[in-house]
């Protein structure tokens, strides 16, 4: 399969061109979205972990950040 297979997939699935432009342009389909998304705060947790086990930041900034990270705090 290619890379681009997904494009034709989401032809297929009957998406519009717009959105199939938009997937072209970040190299994934929507549906994988959530998989990258996971994974980027995943890995996002993962440095600033070791930012503070290094005692690069303080464990109020750590906080700050993880909260940011997931999201929580936002009104």
């Amino acid at each position: 399969m290619s890379d681009w297979d997904f494009l034709h997939e989401m032809h297929a699935r009957g998406y519009s061109s717009a959105d199939i432009a938009d997937a072209a342009g970040c190299g994934y389909a929507p549906w994988e979205a959530v998989h990258i998304a996971e994974q980027e705060t995943k890995d996002a947790l993962k440095e600033l972990q070791t930012m503070r086990s290094a005692q690069e930041i303080s464990r109020e900034e750590f906080l700050k950040a993880r909260e940011k990270i997931l999201g929580h705090g936002r009104l």
